[in-house]
């Protein structure tokens, strides 16, 4: 497991995801270091989700290697892999609509088998700092969209992850609540000294808060570098962002 004091990068080298013949993700390798915010990025279908799938332990890589700090996520199931430090959101809302928002983020500190007074102390912890502590006996059902985004991550955040992965966060909210969420996660990456995974299509977001960017088209990398380098990279103009009038909320 990587420990505390351990280095928190995670490598992705060579990986391969192949469905019934169909390649989903071709050799991808990059880098994540820790305390980093890196955006993987491209248009639907070229392999992003995948990625996170493989992370996860939700998908079995046709080949490669995931490595976490020293340890080797691919020889860890599912279950394990929130104790190791990571944890995720979804691009569909995973909750349960049933449970209460403090039941729904106290499920995400499950993960550190700490006894059910600590996780609902953590769980209350997560809920103050994203201003949802007023709505912690509040049902998950009937909850505006952009609250529920906001009690996912707060369920992402409450096992203490060493590193965060985003799956579209910004999909569905508004511009201003799209605003807000860019400051959050810049916000949350400085405060809790984690790096952040980040998926999404806004990338006037992606832009504003990455420092690295990854981008991938049918299931390859075509492009890594910096959002400057990024931005005016012709194969990444010609596959994904187009002219500069054409970015915002691409």
């Amino acid at each position: 497991m990587t420990g505390a004091g351990a280095p928190a990068r995670l490598t992705v080298d060579e990986v391969r995801v192949e469905f019934g013949g169909i390649v989903a993700l071709a050799d991808l390798s990059f880098t994540v270091e820790e305390r980093q915010i890196c955006a993987l990025i491209g248009p639907n279908g070229a392999g992003k989700t995948t990625l996170f799938n493989c992370v996860s332990r939700l998908y079995e890589p046709t080949a490669g290697t995931i490595r976490f700090g020293d340890t080797d996520l691919l020889g860890e199931p599912a279950h394990r892999i929130a104790a190791h430090g990571i944890t995720r959101t979804f691009q569909n809302l995973a909750l349960f609509p049933a449970l209460t928002v403090l039941e729904n983020v106290m499920l995400g500190a499950h993960a550190k088998r700490e006894r059910e007074h600590a996780r609902r102390a953590q769980a209350l912890e997560v809920l103050e700092r994203l201003d949802l502590a007023h709505l912690a006996s509040h049902h998950a059902a009937g909850l505006p969209y952009g609250t529920l985004k906001r009690v996912e991550l707060a369920r992402a955040l409450a096992a203490h992850p060493r590193m965060l992965m985003l799956d579209e966060p910004a999909a569905g909210l508004t511009h201003s609540e799209v605003d807000e969420l860019a400051e959050l996660v810049r916000t949350l990456h400085t405060e809790l000294d984690m790096s952040v995974l980040l998926v999404e299509h806004h990338m006037q977001m992606v832009m504003a808060i990455s420092e690295k960017i990854v981008v991938l088209d049918f299931g390859s990398k075509i492009a890594e570098g910096t959002p400057t380098d990024i931005s005016g990279d012709p194969r990444v103009i010609e596959a994904y962002l187009g002219h500069p009038d054409d970015r915002e909320g691409a």
